[in-house]
């Protein structure tokens, strides 16, 4: 009898096993599955790049606008100082544009083409200056990573230029210039001193 009813427990885990196996294999067959099309691929790119160029932008808009301050260091400094930050923030863009166009299956020399493009382009027409604003479009979780990371980088740059450019100038360390040793003043002493006789 034991043999009988190992042997039907062995059955029935065969068959319990079999059953999940089947209804997983069901549920995998009837989920959705969403594949944009070229059209919706266009409209990602679309919201993908002016994603980044917004970032870009109001990056360069705080180093100017704190460049335009009266500020604590010297004029070469503060122009060399927002020069780099200018330069960090376009080959970030450019970076940004390039991993991009690696991402949606282009070779490296084509996505550099396509960066160096893009940027010309955001260019010639920056973001802010368009008139009519486009539909807002939910990006896919990859694109959304890009604007992500470029918002923060491009934010980073920008606060490191707003730092260097408000810090207070380096002081000059003053020399001490030697002081004549102070005399010392008599103190009074705490034995009383014998008065002097007649």
């Amino acid at each position: 009898m034991s043999a009988l009813r190992i042997g039907l427990a062995v059955v029935v885990g065969i068959l319990t096993l079999a059953a999940i196996v089947g209804l997983a294999t069901v549920v995998r067959a009837n989920e959705p599955v969403a594949v944009a099309s070229a059209a919706q691929m266009r409209i990602q790119q679309a919201a993908i790049e002016r994603d980044i160029e917004r970032s870009y932008e109001q990056a360069v808009e705080q180093v100017r606008k704190v460049r335009a301050l009266n500020l604590a260091i010297t004029a070469a400094q503060a122009d060399q100082i927002a020069a780099k930050a200018f330069a960090d923030l376009h080959t970030l863009r450019h970076s940004a544009f390039q991993s991009l166009g690696q991402s949606m299956g282009m070779a490296t020399t084509e996505a550099d083409g396509y960066a160096t493009q893009a940027d010309a382009r955001f260019d010639q027409a920056p973001g802010s200056k368009e008139t009519a604003s486009p539909s807002p479009v939910l990006l896919a979780p990859r694109f959304y990573a890009f604007a992500s990371r470029m918002s923060e980088l491009s934010t980073l740059i920008a606060d490191q230029a707003t730092t260097a450019l408000t810090a207070p100038p380096p002081s000059a360390s003053p020399t001490a210039a030697p002081s004549a040793s102070p005399t010392p003043t008599p103190r009074p002493s705490t034995t009383p001193s014998p008065t002097p006789t007649r």
